[in-house]
């Protein structure tokens, strides 16, 4: 069971209190608790506290309630500002691996604009189907579904051409689940280094997936990390919660070409 984001929940109480101009004791009638529980949960001190698990579930639906935490809050806003920091950027052309329903396909979509395009990757044909059929009817013509057929192995191919894609979000998809063997895993790792423009990165939101198990994968691989976002508030499985994000770039020799995978 993952744990609640709770620090997200905090940041967004304190918030909605200073918007709303409500003095603490205010907030702590509105949440119906005593000013003091309240308190202890932002002091700067060591007697700081965080919620216990029914408060958690307290505020949580304080805040969805009054939208202030939403799955269409964090698509539209919240999402794209985090992608945004990690490196995607407007005219980029993109790729939501193993995309589902499609939710960082859309967060992809307005963060890439309309001279951007997303390519979202899936297995399943429905999915990238109802994906498609959603893109639609909000309004985005930037995102082109890619079916892969299904087989007895999990995809370790991307049919896109060489040096076509400025970065590839991967997300719940590099793990033991889906790909049995570290060889699986390296192969899907090798093509999407292909399809990548120089300069290019993935990124890859570990769920189900211990992080050394992940490293050693791309040990093997002509990606070098760049940087670590932990305890990230992400949007996933129609929840909220905190996970790691990792981003790869393409390793480059010093004088600008790729280098070869024995160095």
């Amino acid at each position: 069971m993952r744990e609640e984001p709770i620090e997200l929940y905090l940041k967004k109480l304190e918030e909605h209190r200073l918007e709303d101009n409500l003095s603490r004791p205010d907030m702590a009638v509105e949440l119906g608790i005593s000013l003091k529980t309240y308190g202890n949960w932002y002091r700067r001190t060591k007697r700081k506290t965080r919620p216990s698990p029914k408060y958690a579930g307290w505020i949580k639906k304080f805040l969805e309630e009054r939208g202030i935490i939403s799955a269409d809050r964090w698509i539209e806003k919240d999402g794209p500002n985090l992608l945004k920091k990690i490196g995607f950027r407007e005219g980029q052309t993109v790729v939501d691996f193993g995309s589902g329903g499609g939710d960082y396909s859309f967060v992809l979509a307005r963060i890439v604009g309309e001279k951007g395009r997303v390519y979202a990757i899936d297995k399943n044909r429905k999915v990238l189907g109802e994906l498609m059929g959603r893109a639609y009817g909000k309004g985005f013509r930037n995102i082109e579904d890619k079916f892969v057929p299904k087989g007895t192995e999990t995809p370790t191919e991307i049919s896109l051409p060489n040096e076509s894609i400025d970065a590839i979000w991967f997300s719940d998809v590099l793990h033991d689940g889906y790909f049995k063997k570290n060889e699986e895993k390296e192969k899907l790792l090798q093509d999407a280094y292909r399809t990548l423009k120089e300069g290019g990165f993935i990124t890859i939101h570990l769920v189900h997936m211990e992080e050394e198990k992940l490293k050693r994968a791309i040990k093997s691989t002509r990606f070098h990390l760049e940087e670590e976002y932990q305890e990230t508030v992400l949007f996933h499985g129609n929840e909220f919660h905190e996970g790691s994000i990792f981003k790869f770039k393409k390793k480059l020799s010093q004088n600008g070409t790729e280098m070869d995978k024995t160095s």
